[in-house]
């Protein structure tokens, strides 16, 4: 498990959130990619102000039924809950 977060984590993210936020096609696409890869890595452009992320990581979290890996930055790493 550790070594699929490392990957995640020095990759490139799947999505990436600009000034339109957290849309509706936003969250099918995370819960699609959820389904398939199980971890996955958010980038909050910055346009985002850092002072929102963590809440846009809780609404995530919320709508699509995952865990926060790790929180840093405006880098969101989400775990699909088992």
């Amino acid at each position: 498990m550790k070594e699929l977060i490392n990957k995640v984590r020095h990759g490139p993210p799947k999505i990436r959130i600009g000034k339109k936020g957290i849309t509706e096609n936003i969250i099918k696409e995370i819960k699609s990619l959820l389904k398939i890869d199980k971890t996955i890595k958010i980038k909050c452009l910055h346009v985002i102000p850092k002072e929102s992320v963590e809440a846009i990581a809780q609404n995530i979290v919320r709508l699509t039924n995952s865990n926060i890996i790790e929180l840093r930055g405006k880098t969101i790493i989400l775990q699909i809950k088992n």
